[in-house]
C-alpha cells in the first residue's frame, strides 16, 4: 500500500483530489495551483525520527496557507492514530520551524490531517486526539490536547458519492475490487480522467497490474494503462469457457446420481447465473436480464463463452444489446435453429 499511495500522491492532482472527496467545503478554499511537496521526513529537536507518508503546503484563498499531511494505514494501530497523527503533525511544524520556513509566530499555516484507512475491519476508533482521553470537566477540557483527523475508510466509501472525474473514486474502487470484472469497471473511465499526464498513468498501471496477478496468476506483463485494460478484457474473455468445461465435468459427474441430464442442466444454470452477474454489474440490471433471456435455452459451452467475451468486448449496454441479437443464431439444446 505504502510504496503505491506515496507515488500517486506525490502528483498534485491526486492531492487535490483526495482533499475535494473528503473535505469538499475546505477544497473550495485551496489554490491547488500552488500545491508545494515538502519531505515528509521530519526530525525531532533531539534527533527523533519519524517517516510520514506525505505533506503538502498550498495557498489559501484570500490569505494564509495550509498543511496536508496525509498518511497511508492498513489497520488501526491499536486505536491510537490520533496520537500519531498529532506527534507527526509537532514534528513537522518543528522542521519547518528550525528552517525558519513556517513564517511568522501567530501566522502559521491550518493544518488538515487525512488518513486513508484500507482494512477488511470497519474503523471503528477515535478521530479526534480528545477521545483518547476520559471525560472531564469544563475546567479541563481547554486543557487537552486536541486535533481532528479526517478519515477516507477506503472498503467502506461509496465512491458514487465523490465529484464526477475524481481520482479518488479510482483508488476507491481498486481498493474495494475482488474480480477481474470490478477492474475492468472501476478502470473504464481512467483513462478519460487521467488525460495526459504519463507520470500518473505509469503509476495506475502499475498497481492494476499488481491486482490483476493477484487475481488472475499468469496474466500478460503490463506496461502502460492502455495495455492494462486489453489485458483485463482478454483475461475476463478467456475466463468463462475453463469455468463453463468445468461446470459441464461437474454437471456429468452428479449425472451418475441425478441422471446426466439433469446434471448437465444444472451446470449450464449456474454458468448462465455467473454471465448474467458479469452483464449486470457492466452495464446494469436491465442488461443482464435481457442476455439472461437470449441465453435461457443455450446449451452449448463454447456458445455461452462467447456470450462471455461480448460482455467484455462491448464498451456499453447499448452495444451490448444491439449484438445480443445474434445470439437468436445459437443452437437450442444443441440443434440449430429451424432454417439454419
Amino acid at each position: 500500500m505504502d510504496a503505491t499511495y506515496k507515488r500517486l500522491y506525490s502528483v498534485p492532482r491526486m492531492v487535490a483530489d483526495l482533499v475535494r472527496a473528503v473535505a469538499p467545503d475546505l477544497a473550495r478554499r485551496i489554490d491547488f495551483s500552488t500545491l508545494e511537496d515538502l519531505s515528509a521526513e521530519t526530525v525531532g529537536t533531539r534527533g527523533q525520527q519519524r517517516r510520514g507518508d506525505k505533506v503538502w503546503r498550498a495557498r489559501l484563498r484570500g490569505g494564509g496557507r495550509i498543511l496536508l499531511l496525509l498518511e497511508f494505514q492498513s489497520d488501526k494501530s491499536a486505536g491510537i492514530m490520533p496520537l500519531r497523527v498529532l506527534e507527526y503533525t509537532a514534528l513537522q511544524l518543528v522542521q519547518l520551524h528550525l528552517k525558519r520556513r513556517l513564517g511568522t509566530v501567530g501566522q502559521w499555516p491550518a493544518v488538515l490531517p487525512i488518513v486513508l484507512y484500507c482494512d477488511a475491519a470497519p474503523w471503528t476508533e477515535a478521530v479526534e486526539m480528545r477521545g483518547l482521553f476520559a471525560p472531564v470537566d469544563a475546567a479541563l477540557a481547554p486543557h487537552l490536547p486536541s486535533q481532528r483527523l479526517v478519515l477516507l475508510d477506503e472498503l467502506r466509501a461509496e465512491a458514487d458519492d465523490m465529484p464526477p472525474g475524481n481520482l479518488t473514486r479510482v483508488v476507491v474502487g481498486l481498493e474495494q475490487s475482488r474480480l477481474l470484472e470490478d477492474l475492468v469497471r472501476v478502470t473504464e473511465p481512467l483513462d478519460r480522467w487521467i488525460g495526459g499526464d504519463d507520470r500518473l498513468r505509469g503509476v495506475f498501471a502499475d498497481w492494476i497490474r499488481e491486482m490483476a496477478e493477484e487475481l488472475a496468476p499468469g496474466a500478460p506483463p503490463i506496461r502502460t494503462l492502455e495495455e492494462a485494460r486489453m489485458t483485463l478484457v482478454e483475461r475476463i474473455a478467456e475466463w468463462p469457457k475453463p469455468w463453463i468445461e468445468q461446470g459441464m465435468a461437474e454437471g456429468r459427474k452428479e449425472g451418475l446420481t441425478l441422471g446426466r441430464e439433469q446434471g448437465i442442466a444444472e451446470g449450464l444454470a449456474d454458468q448462465r447465473a455467473l454471465l448474467r452477474r458479469l452483464a449486470a454489474s457492466r452495464f446494469g440490471a436491465a442488461a443482464g436480464d435481457r442476455l439472461a433471456a437470449a441465453l435461457a435455452r443455450v446449451a452449448d459451452a463454447e456458445r455461452l463463452a462467447d456470450a462471455g467475451e461480448l460482455i467484455v468486448s462491448c464498451s456499453n449496454a447499448e452495444e451490448l444489446i444491439a449484438r445480443l441479437g445474434q445470439l437468436h443464431a445459437m443452437p437450442v439444446n444443441g440443434v440449430p435453429p429451424r432454417g439454419r
